[in-house]
């Protein structure tokens, strides 16, 4: 556990400074911490006094005429920019007396804080950029505007410690068209939980939840883009299922009787906890050791398959090739089959209309000849009538 000189921070990291043995047993996991509290007049706190501690510069709160120099601690700072909504900065001292004098109230918040652990894994001005972009988000989300300060490791402790403060204004702002900055209504993220329900919003603790897990995200693709294989988990060890023992917070009193030698209860509970969670760490990397040698025996099985079916693979497509031209040798066979039968078929029908055309007609001329002969029958009786008649006549005439 160590205190950060510029800003009095106490760091618990995920990983305390390990040994040799202990290195080689602890996870690739990077050390999470997105912790916020707001800035209250009722606590006797100045946002003005916080932002020149922070940044390391020497700022007077002109409401009450205090001057807050904090320019010996400039060393510690590695990085500091101010953005407002819509593009541009603006200067602490005009910021934060614009917010001072915003806000009437004698409880008043007139600031917000957020703590963020940068992962030591990145270099100077990626880690500076990742602070960056995070205020731009708060910036973004709420319309408020947020003073940052990146600060280097304490040089008595963790050099892992890099950190960012990121203050945000508890009301929405912008630039006027004087040019001076205009404080507008309470950021949402302020708001009680019954105004919020009003609008339709959550709770403020939700807010919350998901700024922390913006962080993880935003410092995750940062370590991405960096190539490091560490990331961080917003979720605790228990939502995580790690098993893993949390230590517990030690205070500024605690750290100091720590760091003058003097065993502290707190102090003892959080050396044991990390030794079980050593021992833990070495247990579970044992097990994903031989869990990553089964799965290396098993893409090796599945090389060799894959080799296997390369060197099979030209004799299969020759078999294929042969079974496709005996195929369409077969399927030509049968065209040709069905095509004759098609022929044969035709030359059937067109010999039966033929010879059906032959029947009709022998039948019609067997008709005629039929009609010719009933006519000539019918000719010869009236002519043998007629003859008949003339006789008769002769006879009784005599």
């Amino acid at each position: 556990m160590h205190k950060c000189k510029s800003c009095g921070r106490v760091e618990i990291p995920l990983h305390p400074r390990l040994t040799p043995k202990e290195k080689g047993s602890v996870r690739d996991v990077a050390i999470y911490l997105a912790s916020t509290k707001p800035i209250s007049r009722s606590a006797g706190r100045s946002v003005v006094a916080a932002s020149a501690y922070r940044s390391g510069e020497d700022l007077t709160n002109e409401l009450d005429g205090h001057q807050h120099d904090y320019t010996p601690r400039q060393n510690s700072v590695a990085h500091k920019q101010v953005f407002i909504p819509g593009g541009g900065t603006a200067s602490r001292s005009e910021l934060w007396n614009d917010a001072e004098r915003a806000e009437k109230r004698k409880d008043a918040r007139t600031g917000r804080e957020w703590v963020l652990a940068l992962p030591h894994e990145l270099t100077s001005d990626q880690r500076a950029e990742l602070a960056d972009s995070f205020a731009r988000e708060l910036v973004e989300r709420y319309g408020v505007a947020v003073d940052v300060a990146v600060h280097l490791p304490g040089a008595e402790g963790d050099d892992r410690n890099h950190h960012a403060h990121v203050l945000t204004t508890t009301r929405t702002v912008e630039r006027g068209a004087d040019g001076k900055l205009v404080f507008g209504d309470k950021a949402t993220i302020e708001l009680s939980d019954k105004k919020r329900a009003s609008m339709g919003l959550g709770k403020s603790a939700d807010d919350v939840t998901e700024i922390r897990q913006l962080w993880a995200n935003l410092a995750n693709n940062a370590l991405e883009r960096a190539g490091q294989e560490a990331r961080i988990d917003h979720r605790s060890n228990a939502e995580q299922g790690l098993d893993r023992v949390p230590e517990r917070h030690m205070g500024q009193n605690v750290v100091a009787l720590e760091r003058k030698g003097r065993r502290t209860p707190t102090g003892n509970h959080n050396r044991q906890v990390r030794a079980e969670n050593a021992q833990r760490a070495e247990v579970i990397d044992f097990a994903l050791a031989k869990m990553e040698r089964a799965i290396k025996a098993m893409r090796e099985g599945l090389d060799k398959v894959a080799e296997a079916l390369d060197r099979l693979a030209p004799a299969l497509q020759q078999r294929r090739q042969q079974a496709e031209e005996k195929a369409n040798r077969w399927l030509m066979f049968a065209k040709g089959v069905g095509a004759g039968a098609t022929k044969k078929a035709e030359a059937d029908r067109l010999q039966r209309e033929k010879e059906q055309r032959i029947a009709a007609e022998k039948e019609r001329q067997r008709a005629i000849e039929k009609a010719r002969e009933e006519a000539a029958y019918k000719e010869r009786l009236q002519t043998i009538g007629a003859y008949r008649g003339r006789n008769n006549s002769r006879g009784r005439g005599r």
